[in-house]
């Protein structure tokens, strides 16, 4: 198996890279979280190609699966794994092993396989792990592992590595081509066989809401669910508010409480899939209860589902995209509510340091240049202000507010 990982050709995604490699040889466990199909996989195939490659281990020192291999399928609780460890060991000659698990929640109770071999070996053993749903960490877990794990959440492609993957020049047209197809690794294989690719995704979509969410949680009124997440997908980027949903459905003479919806809405953050940014006045720092947003962690899906249409679309589209840049850049974002009823789209604040964006898609009319400036220059701070958009030309600076043009948004982060 380790053989086959060493004769594939893998692009690597050199950022997350450097970060799981300043943790190797460090008595703490490495967790790669992420949505399914975001690259976990190849990210972990990667790091043993290193390892090999520079000599730090052994191919035969490494005790590698991947749950979602067929060949594994026989591997169902954490007996079964430690039967399989303690054949590992017997072989090999040196006490320095790396143990690499890809879509490790598969295996009933693998928590207790982790502990028990952590314990064991700390100062000789490597373990990298990946998993696909958040609960991976929590309840007991995270106390058991409390000061011992570092956790990597692993992104879709942002578009310099969509570039790569695509072997091609950034340009616009390739930017609004990853605004349709997604930012998902596996659709470069596909070629812009747009039937091809939606159809990949719109399987990945199934099995994150049938096996991450509904069978993971239990879930009863599936039918409810999927309508709930079509409903989000057509509003990413809009005031949520469950409340009205709940109401809606009731005068449709369905019985959903809010705190019903809240919890279904957790469960797909909980699988990667969307993700929540709060409402606050950023003066106050007082959050709000009924303006809050979701946005998706690839926007593919979302068209696989409801389809693409720029016209309709594209406003929601980019602030999406700023959005995941954000986060990926490492910054907390919160929507600004204003006290005058404006609307600052993301509050972005690392190591204490707040800075403030704008999305659109043009600023082709005065309307929208005042809509977009005016909520920033009613902000009485020192912080940096930006408005971004897809125009050709960058507009400079008004009022100590920078024009940014989409593609150069990365210079600021």
């Amino acid at each position: 198996m380790i053989t086959t990982i060493l004769q594939e050709t893998i692009v690597p995604r050199t950022k997350y890279l450097k970060k799981i490699e300043r943790f190797l040889g460090k008595p703490i466990i490495k967790v790669l979280s992420g949505m399914r199909r975001v690259g976990k996989s190849s990210l972990l195939k990667s790091t043993i190609q290193n390892l090999v490659t520079s000599g730090q281990y052994r191919s035969e020192d490494i005790f590698y699966l991947n749950k979602e291999s067929y060949d594994w399928d026989h591997i169902r609780t954490y007996h079964d794994l430690m039967e399989l460890f303690t054949l590992f060991e017997q072989k090999i000659m040196h006490e320095k092993i790396l143990v690499a698990i890809d879509e490790i929640q598969d295996i009933e109770e693998w928590e207790r396989f982790i502990r028990s071999i952590f314990s064991d070996k700390q100062s000789s053993i490597d373990i990298i792990i990946t998993g696909s749903n958040s609960t991976l960490l929590s309840g007991e877990l995270a106390t058991f592992l409390t000061g011992r794990y570092v956790e990597f959440e692993i992104f879709p492609l942002d578009f310099e590595e969509y570039a790569l993957f695509r072997n091609e020049n950034i340009s616009d047209t390739l930017f609004l081509e990853y605004l349709r197809y997604g930012w998902l690794p596996g659709i470069i294989k596909m070629w812009r066989d747009e039937e091809s690719v939606y159809e990949y995704l719109h399987g990945i979509y199934s099995t994150i809401l049938l096996k991450d969410i509904v069978r993971h949680f239990g879930l009863r009124n599936v039918a409810f669910f999927e309508d709930l997440y079509r409903y989000l997908f057509s509003n990413i980027g809009s005031i949520f508010s469950a409340k009205s949903i709940s109401d809606y459905l009731q005068s449709q003479r369905i019985k959903l409480s809010p705190e019903t919806i809240l919890t279904y809405l957790e469960y797909g953050q909980k699988a990667y899939l969307i993700h929540l940014a709060k409402a606050e006045n950023p003066a106050t720092k007082k959050y709000f209860e009924i303006y809050n947003k979701y946005y998706i962690s690839d926007i593919g899906l979302r068209n696989s589902l409801i389809g693409w249409n720029p016209w309709r679309d594209i406003g929601k589209v980019l602030e999406n995209f700023v959005y995941l840049e954000l986060i990926r850049a490492g910054y907390s974002v919160r929507i600004g509510r204003l006290k005058n009823g404006k609307e600052v789209d993301f509050v972005a604040e690392k190591w204490g340091i707040i800075k403030y964006f704008q999305v659109t898609y043009k600023l082709a009319e005065e309307t929208t240049i005042e809509r977009e400036y005016s909520a920033l220059e009613s902000l009485n701070d020192h912080w940096e202000k930006y408005v971004i958009s897809m125009d050709e030309m960058s507009f400079g600076v008004r009022n100590g507010i920078k024009h940014l043009r989409i593609l150069d948004m990365k210079s600021v982060l």
